[in-house]
């Protein structure tokens, strides 16, 4: 329940400001030498504080009583005692409720209002009302003789405050039960009545005898209406409004209350609110006690009316006594031929007379009995049902009804059977998942290898289908994969599993294979039945596979291997081109598992930058002095034996380790550089080898100006080399790079010039510094007329444009002695140097095996 407080003001605040006010309108209608009130309003403000906030009230409650009572020209000791009197009532009547009864069901449950009008109306007020006459009477204030009426009007006026007031806010905060704004005429009717039947009573508008007049009862039909028309708000506000007018008529000395002595008057007006009250409270209780019931009954009648199940009620010797409507629905049966007659008619014969024997002796013995059970509809026609009974007991211990709960299995099964799809069935095109696939696969090798026979695995992927969901989306790729579903399932024996993995990719396990043959018919029928294309909202498309093939037991005794090799073959097969098949061969398998080991062992080379960089020479063919240094990393994976830099460097860019190895090509190359200036070589340019994939990435250019500058070494010092393959690839993105790349500072050489078919107005545009010959037209120089010419060509072409150019590949006197002829400008190969590691760079040009000019 909801606690009354008012924003940014403390509760002890709120209540001890509402007690002042309460107390001195209170005292204003005091009587018995004006002390003693009739309604004591202000105790139910404390009653009403402490139910909903606690004790943490009872210090405002106390100061607003003594500050009411001083105003009162009360002296300050009876002030503060008959304070603290009202004090302890609201603590100890707050103290048993708020342990007896829940807050929030005190006006709505009987036994609690009870506890209500039990301990705040006749026990909490005795002690207050026992210390405030006491204390008026050691005070001199009352005599004696007017303490017994003193202490019976105090305890009356405290419990008129308690039941007037305290229901009244706790009802307020309560969540309101009725839409009072479509009842505005009856509101209006009601309020209407009270005040007219209050004017008659206490207005003075009948005439009658003041003390035994019947009139005083007139409220109560009002009263009556409220209480069972509307909820607990309404009927406290109808209460507080009899009560004011009572006290406000027999003020004025009308009314059926009137007596000679003013106290006698107010004593039997005290009783008459605290039992009208009482009255229309527990009445109240009553009611809203029995809607709840009512309403939870009617609720249980809905659930089960609307319940899915079947639900049937018999006495104990198995009578129908009555049923739901889906029971009805089910069996086909109407209420006739049902409710009155017995059970037993449902029951079929698919039962025997023992099983229904052991239903009885369950129910007997625990209450309940489960299971499955074969009924009868009004057609006659059996059905399987999952009954549920149980055994309901009277007061008494004996068995009073029996309900039973019928369920339609066949609903059960049906959704057991979706539950099932949805976990072994692909969902868009209906065929075995990947997880029911293999269930199949591994039954099928079992079975072939129980019987010595053999299978075949196919597994098919479509070619190019990651165009179609690119370009014509995601709802045209799902229904190409539908009729291929369509087309594979008509190119299959019966006989055969099919399934779908995932994507576009699809498995067929052919069973008891003879021969090879065989398998080569399925495998062109499926191949053949995508020969046509797939039309599809308007859109012709050719969709072709590439299928592998694995053959059990040869190439595999599980399913896992099996599946393995045959997408090996898959793949020889669309490196073939596609719309094809392929058998799985064993050296197929050997370069996928040699980039694997090479991979995994590259990685780890990298993470220990165990990869090691040695320096091919450079020479100007003119005076023969060496003018610069290409390097090339090296691996030395198993021991003294160096892997092909053509192996791991084509792993690399495939893996992505390329941009981490360039890296660290390039930071040995530079931290190098700087150890030969300290050791007093210096000028010669160093060329590094870039990868396309390194190119493409956008922060190429800022990674290499921060290796470089980190090292100390000059961009001057470094000459990239960039494949004239890749210029023409990335012809958008290199040129703009290039360009920056030279205004930095360093050289740039295209490498392996005359594979690129690049144009002589393309290199126009570029800054680039030296174009070195490919080796493919140096080694059969000067014999092969063509590559003689192709040489000539692109010397000649490269001087026009005012670029060096260097011949890779240089290995006799021939092809160098031609090279000179041709003008030439540098050479590098084996006739003069291998490549070398850097000491032995710097040992050769000390011992002048090497000339240098710088």
């Amino acid at each position: 329940m909801k606690a009354v407080s008012f924003p940014g003001i403390p509760p002890w605040l709120t209540y001890g400001v509402l007690y002042f006010l309460s107390a001195y309108a209170g005292l204003w209608l005091a009587t018995l030498e004006g002390i003693i009130s009739p309604v004591w309003f202000a105790a139910g403000f404390a009653l009403a504080g402490v139910l909903l906030h606690g004790y943490r009230v009872l210090p405002g409650i106390w100061l607003g009583g003594v500050c009411a009572l001083l105003l009162y020209d009360l002296p300050l000791s009876a002030s503060l005692l008959m304070a603290l009197g009202v004090t302890l009532e609201a603590f100890l009547a707050g103290l048993l409720l708020r342990r007896l009864t829940p807050t929030h069901e005190l006006l709505t449950t009987t036994r609690y209002m009870i506890y209500f009008l039990v301990i705040a109306v006749v026990l909490a007020p005795l002690p207050s009302a026992a210390i405030g006459i006491g204390t008026l009477f050691f005070h001199d204030i009352v005599s004696w003789n007017q303490f017994p009426e003193g202490m019976l009007t105090w305890w009356i006026g405290d419990a008129g405050g308690n039941i007037l007031i305290t229901p009244l806010i706790l009802a307020w905060r309560l969540p309101a039960t009725s839409e009072l704004s479509k009842r505005i005429p009856e509101v209006m009717a009601l309020a209407a009545s009270i005040l007219l039947v209050c004017a008659l009573v206490f207005g003075g508008l009948l005439p009658g005898l003041p003390n035994d007049s019947p009139n005083s009862y007139l409220p109560f039909p009002v009263l009556a209406w409220a209480v069972l028309r509307f909820e607990h708000r309404t009927v406290t506000l109808s209460l507080l409004l009899v009560a004011g007018f009572a006290l406000l008529g027999s003020y004025a000395g009308m009314g059926p209350f009137i007596q000679s002595d003013l106290n006698d008057t107010m004593v039997q007006l005290q009783i008459y609110i605290v039992t009208l009250c009482a009255t229309a409270l527990m009445t109240n209780a009553i009611m809203s006690e029995r809607q709840l019931v009512t309403g939870r009954l009617a609720l249980a009648s809905r659930i089960i009316a609307h319940s899915p199940d079947g639900i049937i009620v018999t006495d104990p010797r198995g009578i129908v006594l009555s049923a739901n409507p889906a029971f009805f629905t089910t069996t086909g049966f109407q209420q006739d031929d049902i409710i009155g007659n017995s059970i037993q008619q449902l029951t079929s014969v698919h039962h025997s007379a023992d099983f229904f024997a052991d239903i009885w002796r369950k129910l007997r013995r625990s209450g309940q009995w489960e299971g499955e059970i074969w009924n009868r509809n009004v057609a006659g026609e059996i059905h399987p049902q999952w009954l549920n009974l149980t055994a309901m007991q009277a007061p008494n211990g004996q068995v009073s009804h029996y309900i039973g709960i019928y369920s339609d299995v066949s609903r059960q099964k049906r959704v057991q059977e979706r539950i099932r799809r949805l976990a072994y069935y692909d969902v868009l095109t209906g065929l075995p998942n990947r997880q029911l696939f293999t269930d199949r696969i591994d039954q099928a090798i079992k079975y072939a290898g129980r019987h010595t026979s053999r299978l075949a695995l196919f597994f098919l992927d479509l070619d190019r289908f990651k165009n179609i969901n690119d370009t014509l989306g995601h709802t045209i790729g799902d229904k190409v994969l539908q009729l291929t579903a369509d087309r594979l399932n008509k190119s299959v024996r019966q006989t055969d599993i099919l399934a779908r993995l995932g994507g576009d990719e699809f498995t067929v396990v052919v069973q008891d294979v003879d021969e090879d043959f065989d398998v080569i018919l399925v495998a062109e029928k499926v191949v053949k039945a995508f020969r046509e294309p797939i039309v599809i909202d308007e859109h012709e498309l050719f969709v072709t596979p590439s299928i592998g093939i694995s053959m059990f037991p040869n190439d595999g005794n599980d399913s896992e291997e099996l599946i393995k090799h045959a997408d090996t073959a898959m793949y020889r097969a669309k490196e073939l081109g596609g719309n094809g098949f392929q058998f799985f061969a064993a050296d197929m398998s050997d370069p996928v598992r040699w980039n694997l080991t090479i991979e995994n062992a590259l990685r780890r080379a990298l993470e220990q930058e165990s990869l090691e960089v040695v320096y091919q020479p450079q020479f100007d063919l003119q005076d023969g002095n060496i003018i610069g240094l290409e390097a090339l990393a090296r691996w030395h994976h198993k021991g003294i034996d160096e892997t092909p830099p053509e192996v791991f460097i084509k792993v690399a860019e495939d893996t992505g380790l390329i941009h981490q190895l360039g890296d660290q090509v390039l930071e040995k190359v530079c931290n190098q550089i700087v150890q030969w200036q300290q050791e007093g070589l210096s000028g010669l340019r160093v060329a590094v080898n870039i990868s396309t994939l390194q190119l493409r990435q956008s922060d190429f250019s800022d990674r290499l100006s921060r290796i470089v500058e980190k090292s100390g070494a000059s961009p001057q010092q470094i000459e990239l080399e960039i494949t004239e393959s890749s210029l023409m690839e990335n012809a958008g993105i290199v040129e703009d790079l290039i360009n920056l790349l030279s205004v930095q500072g360093f050289w740039i050489a295209v490498d392996d010039f005359g594979t690129g078919y690049s144009s002589l107005g393309y290199l126009r545009h570029l800054t680039i510094d030296r174009i070195k010959i490919d080796r493919l037209f140096i080694k059969d120089l000067p014999n092969n007329q063509n590559d003689s010419t192709i040489c000539r060509s692109i010397i000649a072409m490269a001087h026009n444009l005012k670029l060096r150019v260097i011949a890779e590949g240089v290995e006799n006197n021939e092809q160098m002695d031609f090279l000179r002829r041709e003008h030439c400008d540098e050479v590098q190969g084996y006739i003069f140097s291998k490549p070398v590691n850097p000491k032995e760079v710097l040992e050769m040009i000390r011992q002048g095996y090497w000339h240098t000019t710088v």
